[in-house]
């Protein structure tokens, strides 16, 4: 077998040998004559090694385009392996064929006008709060019962009935009556009175006021991650609905035809319209993050946000609750 670049010949035996050895070791393989700068092309490779073989290489090649430029990164999500290439100088993120968005600095979702440290502050920040993890305004409601002696309230998870306050007060979880009551004078050990229902307490997050651009924040970021597209799409059905076909046109198959296909056309202009509203409020997010002061300037970016933040407000009122043209002119 020759290569077609240079014309050099090997028997099969040592193109196998040579390229499953060259494959382990070396990320591009070139012809094995001495002083020749050829890439061994990918016919020739599937033609001498087995797919494992070429899987190995594909990989070695993927990591090689990575390592040596930056125009290709590859694609942060555990699901997909694609390598995406950055074309333009001013890009911040990139999108895969696997529908993933990510950052190319940082490989985390965009975060755009939050600089990356910013982000990894932030979410910090996030994380050790739990605000991700349930609503930021949540209301908990937990049971347990008040100390007998501070009225301090106390949850209990497992263990025996014998409590002990961090005032020093002993108590019966069952009965709340003082645990030294509960020797009896015939020498037993029971309740000296019968069962007592726990109590129910609701804890809400504290929210310090200081903090508003933290908090308008989490509020966007709930906005765009907990809505419902699928719902929105139904809203954005809903909106079309509204408007009523030309009576006129009832017998007329053309403008019948012309009427349902500017329909249609509406239908996609208003499901973008409900990605644009989850667009504008991850911008709005992370505007309030830069006005937080998370290494970015907070003045430069205080003013911004409550114009964005009115629009993807007004946009999702009118989805919900508009009828006819003039709402989706509006919008």
């Amino acid at each position: 077998t020759a290569l077609k670049s240079c014309a050099h010949w090997l028997c099969n035996d040592c193109w196998k040998q040579y390229l499953e050895s060259s494959i382990k070791s070396i990320k591009i393989v070139l012809c094995p004559e001495w002083n020749c700068c050829s890439i061994v092309d990918v016919g020739t490779l599937l033609s001498l090694v087995n797919v494992r073989c070429m899987n190995i290489y594909e990989r070695n090649i993927e990591k090689s385009l990575v390592n040596l430029s930056r125009s290709y990164v590859k694609c942060p999500s555990k699901s997909c392996s694609n390598i995406v290439q950055v074309i333009g100088s001013g890009i911040d993120h990139v999108q895969c064929r696997c529908s993933h968005e990510f950052c190319i600095h940082c490989k985390q979702e965009p975060h755009f006008p939050a600089t990356c440290s910013a982000y990894r502050l932030y979410m910090d920040e996030v994380y050790r709060n739990g605000d991700f993890i349930s609503d930021y305004n949540a209301i908990t409601q937990i049971k347990g019962r008040n100390c007998i002696s501070c009225n301090n309230f106390i949850e209990k998870n497992g263990g025996c009935n014998h409590m002990t306050c961090r005032c020093g007060a002993e108590f019966c979880w069952t009965c709340t009556a003082y645990w030294k009551d509960h020797n009896a004078a015939d020498g037993t050990f029971r309740c000296p009175k019968e069962a007592v229902s726990l109590q129910e307490e609701t804890l809400a997050k504290q929210h310090s006021t200081s903090r508003r651009f933290y908090i308008n924040a989490i509020d966007h970021h709930h906005a765009r991650i907990l809505q419902n597209q699928s719902k929105q799409k139904e809203n954005a059905k809903r909106l079309l609905g509204t408007i009523p076909l030309d009576k006129g046109s009832l017998f007329n198959s053309e403008l019948v035809q012309s009427q349902v296909d500017k329909r249609q056309s509406v239908l996609r202009h208003l499901y973008e319209m409900v990605k644009y509203v989850a667009y504008l409020h991850r911008i709005c997010e992370f505007i309030a993050v830069s006005a937080e002061g998370y290494g970015n300037n907070p003045s430069e970016f205080r003013n911004n946000l409550q114009p964005l933040a009115i629009a993807a407000f007004n946009m999702s009122q009118i989805l919900e609750g508009g009828r006819g043209y003039k709402a989706i002119e509006q919008i």
